[in-house]
């Protein structure tokens, strides 16, 4: 019969929809997309170290990644290890400017040099300020006498480092974000956001977070939503080194690449 056979093919047609609906996870919960990060203290890098007997040259060839953007580094050789406080400068090897993505590559070539330097440290230093006490290394690498490549890290090498963990709720259109940090000085500001790129080619501003405030044992413990957010993106986050977004607080303290559960 003709309506026997229409009310048998809507029926087919609602269960169809009916089970489809209930092999499919519902949209919108919260955590439909997670992601993580591992904050490290940064910059940090490697430096490739020649030297030419006959010409009395050595080359210092620096990759750096993690600087502030266009930031101005003074490379130098000091007397001593990383590990020390002071020590005479022996060689001056002049600046080192960061890329936009806050990528140092620069070549050094000192002349009349006998031999490599021996316990000495090779040091990036950011520009001093109108007054103060002059700056301590941003990144240090021991020089031991020897040729080769030489692991840049920064100083001090314990410092800032902690988690970030990311739940979307894609139907809600919000980002649950939580950072957790450890290390900080004490009582301390700190800008937070998640930016595209990576820690080693940085990019812009994706989401900001609020402000990080370490309390007296320079933990802090960030709980933020961001909305209008569709996906995790390739994403990293970084705090800076405060306490303001400007200046030198912009420059980039501890570092962590967003990785897709």
């Amino acid at each position: 019969m003709p309506g026997e056979r229409t009310f048998f093919a809507v029926f087919l047609l609602l269960l169809g929809a009916l089970l489809a609906a209930c092999g499919r996870p519902p949209s919108g919960g919260a955590g439909d997309a997670q992601a993580s990060a591992q904050l490290v203290r940064v910059p940090d890098g490697t430096a490739d170290v020649e030297y030419d007997a006959g010409a009395l040259l050595l080359t210092v060839t620096a990759h750096v990644t993690g600087v502030m953007p266009g930031e101005e580094l003074a490379a130098r050789i000091r007397q001593g290890g990383c590990g020390s406080s002071g020590g005479d400068v022996l060689e001056t090897l002049g600046p080192a400017v960061a890329d936009a993505h806050g990528v140092i590559d620069a070549i050094a070539r000192v002349p009349g040099i006998e031999a490599v330097p021996a316990t000495a440290a090779l040091e990036y230093v950011p520009p001093a300020p109108a007054a103060g006490a002059a700056p301590a290394a941003l990144v240090c690498g021991d020089l031991s006498g020897q040729t080769g490549t030489l692991r840049l890290a920064a100083t001090p090498q314990s410092g800032p480092g902690g988690t970030a963990s990311l739940a979307l709720d894609s139907g809600a259109r919000t980002l649950s974000v939580r950072l957790v940090i450890q290390g900080l000085a004490p009582g301390s500001s700190h800008p937070a956001g998640i930016h595209d790129g990576s820690c080693a080619a940085q990019g812009p501003l994706a989401h900001a977070l609020p402000t990080l405030r370490a309390d007296g044992q320079g933990r802090a413990v960030l709980h933020a939503e961001v909305g209008g957010v569709t996906r995790i993106g390739r994403w990293y986050v970084s705090v800076l080194r405060g306490p303001g977004r400007a200046g030198a607080g912009a420059a980039p303290l501890s570092c962590g690449d967003v990785s897709h559960a």
